[in-house]
């Protein structure tokens, strides 16, 4: 009785251990989700803006500085120039010359995109048996790079080893047989007749899936009432593909204005023959590092950045006005 009193009273004299108060916990729990359900999507976002920081809008300040200078690209000769380098682009043939080439290339492979791949996207439609293998297959130029893509073209046009002179020759059209990529006359068509090979795939998906988001309901209702096909296709298909057209037409112009590799495997950097197929791309390319020629003279690193600035000014400033008139042309739709 007394060792169980004893072990009471000291049990009593333990003291308790600390405790943090239930309510001053709950506090800051809720102080902290309120942190984060305020602040915390800024998490996700810190990412994606070092990165835009650090590889879009550093390069883009330091790149129009370094404009501002006759810098060649070597050493540390950053004599400042002012806007000379903007005024010599702007005054220069050359950059006009480039850009014509690139505004026909847009042109023709547009026109191409529009009619055949659209075509052939509504033949896909209407056959939906076999819609996947064919897909895949006409996808396939796209997912080849476009310096591979330059190679294998190149070896077949070649009038020496290539297939295509020898093909026509076969089936009695050897009078067409020529050099296609040295023939003044046919080498920016013969780039112009490649670039649409390799974006035909492009064309095909987009639109394929504009089509097959079509309501069928839409199209059995325009058939009750007696349309034709074509009117079908005229009234009900083709102005629910608006933004199917808006988004290649859109794709195709930044593509075809920032086009280098493919012209530069074919045709080399300056565009041969006599600058028949030279581009923005490879105009800036010469004007940065020279080109195919050797001497530091022709380097000038600050000029083909100033020409690359122009560029991308005038392609934002080209490309908004684009959206901007076929978003209209869809809302009319």
């Amino acid at each position: 009785m007394n060792d169980t009193v004893a072990s009471q009273a000291r049990s009593s004299d333990t003291p308790a251990p600390l405790m943090r108060p239930r309510r001053t916990y709950d506090a800051q729990a809720r102080k902290r989700s309120k942190f984060f359900r305020k602040y915390g999507h800024l998490l996700f976002v810190v990412p994606g803006f070092a990165f835009f920081l650090a590889f879009i809008v550093y390069p883009a300040v330091s790149g129009f500085a370094i404009s501002l200078t006759a810098w060649t690209g070597v050493g540390n000769d950053f004599h400042f120039v002012g806007l000379a380098n903007f005024q010599e682009a702007l005054s220069s043939w050359p950059l006009y010359r480039a850009a014509w080439h690139n505004l026909i290339m847009f042109v023709a492979i547009l026109i191409f995109q529009h009619t055949v791949g659209l075509f052939i996207a509504v033949q896909l439609n209407a056959r939906p048996r076999f819609v996947e293998v064919y897909r895949t297959i006409l996808f396939l130029p796209v997912i080849i790079s476009l310096v591979s893509t330059g190679f294998i073209w190149t070896l077949m046009l070649s009038p020496n080893i290539g297939v295509i002179n020898p093909i026509l020759h076969d089936i009695g059209l050897g009078f067409l047989a020529r050099s296609w990529l040295s023939d003044p006359n046919f080498a920016l068509g013969t780039v112009i007749a490649v670039q649409c090979w390799n974006v035909l795939g492009w064309a095909i998906i987009i639109y394929l899936s504009g089509l097959q988001n079509i309501p069928e309901e839409l199209l059995q209702a325009a058939e009750i009432d007696g349309a034709t096909g074509w009117q079908r296709f005229r009234r009900v298909v083709f102005p629910l593909l608006s933004p199917s057209f808006t988004a290649l037409t859109v794709l195709t112009f930044i593509g075809q204005f920032r086009v280098f590799d493919i012209v530069y495997v074919l045709t080399g950097p300056i565009g041969s023959p006599d600058f028949e197929t030279d581009v923005l791309g490879t105009l800036i390319y010469r004007a940065a590092f020279g080109g195919s020629s050797v001497s530091s003279n022709d380097v000038r690193m600050s000029y083909g950045i100033a020409i690359a600035l122009i560029v991308f000014v005038a392609m934002a400033i080209v490309s908004t006005i684009l959206v901007r008139v076929l978003r209209r042309r869809e809302i009319d739709a």
